[in-house]
């Protein structure tokens, strides 16, 4: 009797340390192909888990690399490094890396103990004995080829979930520069405003100045009225600095107090002339636009292993039986041998209506993507009439504001006060003039400001930058079929690639089910 415990035992024991190994091993899981890093983003500065998350979570107090006025570009690879956007769609492509080894790996094989402790109700073999204990082991094995669809249908997730990578990165380039340019416009308007208010103290110390020679008292109220208008203005522009400046903060990760400045001159900008190559660059360069290729042919992939389910899984297994003497009806003959068999199953895919409904599932679905595919590319062609319509507009105002306006104006403000040192016009006229000036110079930088922002905009339809480099035209290539891009580079929010081949999948081009 003691010996039919032993078999239980030492497989409870073997299989209990084996699942110990398990849980162990699947704390620290194999990396995925290509550098990888923990899935958890822990900084270096880390607070203590008893800290408070307000405090553990707070923003950069002043990052050093931000003091003074800085160009868009420090503040784009600043947010492009510490957007917390842009960082929970990596991890979120790091998680689905993790997701390949385990779609592709086999299931946990199944062990089955069955034990017999009273031998009168226990089966019983005349030639071999008395069974206190039976083992069964059996492990599944899909059909073949379907743990390598499934590893491509997840790799195809993972570069989707790159597309949205580089997505949530051109956004925020995108609003990194909306915000830059508004806080340059805003700081420009601020800088005009303290400039003109100089010019008004002349005025009101000359009006008061001739006051003693027979001047009027007018003239003082007037430039004193018009330095109060400026003060009005000052206080409503510096709720725009820090309106400006909180919207910057936050794509970058700073605190909304951080002084954040803008350049005082903003360089020139040109506006792309040639809208097809716009559009080209957008079928290559658009990220949204790769993500729905790589979603169709992830979808492909997935139309394969659905007609997998058409054929059986296999399963094979190992049994052990435990025979003895003892306690053996008949003894005599039993022989107390243990018993070794194979076994092999699989089941049966009999109903197959619904298999073939999973097949034309994944079909449709390939259908929408397709169709998505083709709205999104007529979303990127819209917008970039939209907004190259916009920014060429913008263009011509500005010029028209620089090179006629602003010009005349001045002359205009240059003649009162000439006429006004001579008494020919009275101060009205002057700060008449100078308001004029005061006016078109804070539309120079709110036009270029708005520049700014239809170039940041159109630059965000196309996916890529569009200065001269990417818009100089290329030799054409023969057409041939190619698969969709491999987003190795995607990460990069400005790096065009070689366009990927348009899909052409409809319901005739999808198989049919078997």
């Amino acid at each position: 009797m003691k010996r039919k415990w032993y078999p239980p035992l030492l497989s409870v024991f073997v299989f209990g340390v084996i699942g110990c190994a398990q849980t162990n091993r699947r704390t620290h899981p194999a990396p995925a192909e290509g550098p990888v890093v923990q899935t958890a983003f822990h900084p270096a500065d880390a607070a203590h888990p008893q800290q408070g998350m307000a405090t553990a979570l707070a923003p950069a107090a002043s990052p050093p690399e931000l003091s003074g006025p800085q160009p868009v570009d420090a503040y784009i690879r600043r947010a492009l490094a510490e957007n917390r956007t842009v960082q929970a769609a990596f991890h979120n492509v790091q998680s689905l890396k993790y997701r390949i080894p385990q779609v592709t790996a086999l299931d946990d094989p199944v062990v089955s103990n069955t034990i017999f402790p009273i031998p009168s109700v226990a089966p019983q073999y005349s030639l071999m004995g008395y069974n206190p204990y039976n083992m069964t082991l059996a492990q599944q094995f899909p059909w073949f080829g379907t743990r390598r669809l499934r590893g491509e249908v997840a790799d195809r997730d993972v570069r989707v979930a790159l597309a949205e990578l580089a997505v949530a990165q051109l956004d925020a380039v995108t609003a990194v520069r909306r915000a830059y340019f508004d806080l340059y416009a805003a700081e420009r308007t601020r800088a005009v405003l303290a400039e003109n208010r100089k010019i008004l103290e002349d005025f009101h110390a000359i009006a008061k100045s001739r006051l003693a020679s027979g001047g009027s008292q007018q003239d003082v109220i007037r430039a004193e009225t018009l330095i109060s208008e400026l003060d009005r203005t000052l206080a409503g522009n510096q709720q725009e600095v820090v309106t400006a400046r909180a919207a910057l903060a936050r794509q970058v990760h700073v605190s909304p107090e951080v002084d954040l400045r803008s350049l005082p001159e903003l360089p020139m900008a040109g506006v792309p002339v040639e809208i097809e190559r716009l559009y080209q660059l957008a079928v290559t360069a658009r990220p949204e636009l790769r993500g729905r290729l790589e979603a169709i042919a992830r979808d492909e992939k997935a139309i394969e292993l659905a007609r997998k389910r058409f054929y059986p899984n296999v399963t094979l297994g190992l049994t052990y039986m435990d025979m003895e003497k003892t306690n053996a009806q008949t003894p005599q003959t039993a022989g107390g041998m243990p018993n070794v068999g194979l076994f092999v199953a699989f089941n049966l895919p009999v109903y197959r209506d619904k298999y073939r409904a999973g097949v034309c599932e994944a079909k449709e679905r390939a259908l929408a993507d397709t169709k998505l595919y083709e709205a999104e590319r007529d979303e990127a062609n819209s917008e970039i009439t939209d907004f190259l319509t916009q920014a060429k507009v913008q263009q011509n105002v500005l010029g028209l504001l620089r090179d006629s306006i602003l010009p005349r104006t001045r002359d205009t403000l240059e003649l009162a006060k000439s006429d006004y040192k001579v008494n020919n016009v009275d101060i009205a006229t002057v700060l008449s003039a100078q308001r004029e000036v005061l006016q078109v110079q804070i539309q120079v930088a709110q036009v270029e400001a708005e520049l700014g922002k239809a170039l940041a905009a159109l630059e965000r339809a196309v996916g890529s930058q569009v200065n001269e480099r990417t818009l100089e035209p290329k030799p054409v290539e023969a057409a041939s079929p190619t698969p969709p891009p491999q987003p190795a580079n995607i990460s990069s929010p400005f790096r065009p690639t070689t366009p990927p081949a348009t899909p052409e999948a409809d319901r005739n081009r999808l198989p049919e089910p078997h």
